[in-house]
């Protein structure tokens, strides 16, 4: 009987193994994409946010759109942040919380060591590998089927040029590209 005790717990543990599911790192099944936007341009990773839309109640936060831009290609295609107030918003349409109510996450620089082992897009670089603009709708189409959460690091936005020791990460969504609806 002494034995089969012994026997069963240095046993236990290995078949609680057996059962055990692996665990994702939090954050692992989000997609990280890093720019250097500019507020005008003609190429390159446009950055566009109305400060007018700070004092509108609708808004948490007001809504950042950051636009791969390339007119010589006839390239458009535009990520969108947007946190709207859910009890103004509810006054206008039903609140979808995954595409209303987009965070922006101040996380330690830390993280950069994760999201580098996640081999973050930058979008200058894949603004630049694209040849014709329907081989940039195919790549939209194909982040909003991911189910990922899509995150934007700004380099230059003040923030993470400060130094401080974080980072801002800001949530966004594929938006709209110059692909015609007909």
């Amino acid at each position: 009987m002494k034995q089969l005790f012994i026997l069963i717990i240095i046993c236990l543990p290995f078949f609680q193994t057996l059962d055990a599911q692996p665990q994702l790192r939090a954050g692992s099944q989000d997609l990280y994409l890093f720019c250097s936007s500019v507020t005008d341009a003609k190429e390159g990773i446009l950055r566009v946010e109305n400060p007018d839309n700070d004092n509108d109640p609708l808004y948490e936060h007001r809504p950042i759109h950051f636009i791969m831009l390339s007119k010589a290609k006839n390239i458009y295609a535009c990520f969108d942040h947007y946190n709207y107030n859910p009890t103004q918003l509810s006054k206008i349409r039903t609140v979808e919380p995954a595409k209303d109510q987009m965070e922006i996450m101040i996380t330690s620089r830390g993280m950069l060591k994760f999201i580098y082992e996640l081999k973050p897009i930058t979008l200058e670089d894949k603004l630049a590998s694209f040849r014709t603009k329907e081989e940039v709708w195919t790549w939209m189409d194909s982040l909003k089927t991911t189910g990922k959460r899509i995150y934007i690091l700004d380099w230059n936005d003040s923030f993470n040029q400060n130094g401080n020791g974080q980072i801002k990460l800001i949530q966004v969504m594929p938006g709209a590209t110059n692909r015609p609806l007909y």
